[in-house]
């Protein structure tokens, strides 16, 4: 009878070392997971945090392509040898040379897919692309590179480029501010108002300016992403508060605020027929 106790207590005993065993490895496996976890997320917001860096670092030397070649340096008239004759000197007064056309020739010899340049004052500037489908901008910006920035690109079924009656390019709302994420300032109707010209450079230097009249949020079914792009006349009877006369139209498109993917935000502008 004592043995039997004593080999029952010496069991119970040693089933207690076994459970104790079993939840320190069980809290030491937790602990892994948690550190593991922490790790991953580590990383993740420091690969984010890189790509965007990156991103912001070529479309700024893009950006320098660009302004420079836009904005040249005035013509410096050298001096006569003898002063006095200064009063008799000509000024040449011949327009500058074409220099859009310039930048844009350098910013295709990066990339031909090049189509032209958009600029919203102070809010949007950078190169649009069109590429053989649209999944090939998504992740992977103007030069090339792959980064979840991606690039501004043009419907791949708009094969006459801005000449199209409907032309629609997408762009990310990007975690920085950056690429397209100025265009859910449109709802706001103040916003709307006080910015409402975009510039479309061609690849050849000609701008096409547009004026912007509505902007709503939508979601990837919407069937405006289906519209013909040869269809002005549906376009004018469809799109909000279009202008009567309009005939060419540009609808910019990029992610809503919030965790659903598939809300989107559209910028709806007419070419301004004055100026375009």
């Amino acid at each position: 009878m004592r043995k039997l106790f004593s080999s029952k207590g010496k069991r119970t005993k040693k089933a207690k070392e076994n459970k104790g065993f079993r939840r320190y490895i069980l809290h030491i496996c937790i602990i892994a997971v948690f550190l593991f976890f922490v790790a991953y997320g580590a990383w993740t917001l420091l690969t984010d945090y890189q790509e965007d860096v990156n991103a912001q670092r070529e479309y700024e030397q893009l950006r320098e392509i660009f302004m420079d070649s836009s904005e040249p340096d005035p013509p410096i008239t050298p001096l006569p040898e003898d002063l006095n004759d200064y009063e008799e000197l000509e000024i040449d007064e011949d327009e500058p040379e074409e220099t859009e056309h310039i930048a844009m020739e350098e910013l295709a010899r990066i990339n031909q897919d090049l189509i032209g340049w958009i600029s919203i004052k102070n809010h949007v500037e950078y190169p649009v692309v069109r590429g053989r489908d649209n999944d090939r901008y998504i992740y992977t910006t103007f030069s090339g590179e792959r980064n979840s920035a991606g690039a501004i690109f043009m419907d791949y079924r708009n094969r006459n480029g801005f000449n199209d009656h409907i032309t629609i390019l997408y762009g990310h709302r990007a975690r920085n501010g950056t690429m397209f994420s100025p265009l859910i300032n449109y709802i706001n109707r103040a916003f709307l108002q006080d910015n409402p010209i975009i510039t479309i450079t061609m690849r050849d230097g000609e701008d096409l300016t547009y004026r912007v009249f509505a902007a709503r949020q939508t979601d990837t079914w919407d069937s405006i992403y289906d519209m013909g792009f040869t269809d002005s006349a549906r376009a004018a009877g469809t799109f909000p508060n279009a202008p009567a006369d309009a005939s060419r139209f540009l609808l910019l498109s990029t992610c809503a605020a919030g965790d659903d993917r598939d809300k989107r935000i559209i910028v709806y502008a007419a070419l301004d027929l004055a100026n375009g």
